[in-house]
């Protein structure tokens, strides 16, 4: 929250006795200064994070990201970080057991029973062999080195070219995948190669490699623990930033 009374205050001004035109100005300011101060915020998350950067930025392009209110007759502007997600990475979460968490995977929707009545999902592994940080590997994947076993299966495997029909189509779905049993990481077994086509001639296509694994109410306990979230605290040096650059407003402005 931006509050240019208190600030004011602080510097024992009471902004009652400054000039209408004054404190025109000073609101003027203030609001481009909750805007400026909502762009330093995505442009440090941009800066700051990886492979959570577009969940985390996404919390703060929401409707309620950016509001404005009035408290006394003064024009007050809270910008807020939307989602839960969003909100363990800015402040951190502990280790937790992606089985039953808030509500697990085994409590969504997606969710189902099988035939022994235990509950199974089964997940999807989205993999790349892209530089992109935000596609890289995290956790005990990145511990493995995985990226370097990933763009040796897939050169071997061919799953790194575009798979065509005879007729010079880009073919659609699952086109390919690793032998059961191959030699490769045990992360990496069953990898394959889903392809989409693009335009109506469908000469070109995307493509996408995947693995799946089941979690079950049969899964080993430690099969699913999540080592927990480090607190980034990107809000700090965004409240520093708006702190500095009111102060910045409040001196150009009583100068004048």
């Amino acid at each position: 929250m931006i509050s240019v009374n208190a600030k004011l205050e602080g510097l024992g001004v009471d902004i009652n006795t400054l000039e209408m035109g004054v404190v025109d100005v000073f609101r003027r300011a203030i609001a481009g200064l909750a805007k400026a101060s909502q762009s330093e915020w995505i442009r440090l998350a941009q800066t700051r994070l990886k492979t959570s950067r577009e969940i985390y930025i996404n919390g703060l392009r929401q409707a309620e990201s950016f509001t404005t209110r009035t408290d006394g007759g003064e024009p007050v502007y809270e910008i807020t970080l939307v989602g839960t997600m969003p909100n363990n990475i800015e402040h951190g979460m502990p280790s937790f057991d992606m089985k039953n968490v808030r509500p697990g995977w085994l409590g969504g929707s997606k969710s189902k029973v099988g035939k022994d009545g235990k509950r199974y999902v089964i997940i999807p592994f989205r993999h790349s062999t892209s530089s992109d940080a935000r596609l890289g590997y995290t956790g005990k994947a990145k511990d493995a080195n995985l990226q370097t076993h990933l763009k040796k299966a897939v050169s071997q495997y061919g799953l790194d070219k575009m798979i065509r029909s005879a007729s010079g189509q880009v073919k659609s779905g699952p086109v390919k995948r690793i032998p059961k049993g191959a030699d490769v990481h045990k992360y990496l077994q069953g990898l394959t190669r889903i392809q989409k086509p693009t335009g109506t001639t469908k000469q070109r296509g995307q493509g996408m490699l995947m693995t799946w694994r089941v979690m079950s109410e049969n899964s080993k306990p430690s099969a699913w623990i999540h080592p927990g979230i480090k607190a980034h605290n990107i809000l700090k040096e965004v409240e520093r930033f708006a702190d500095q650059e009111l102060d910045k407003i409040v001196n150009a402005t009583l100068e004048v």
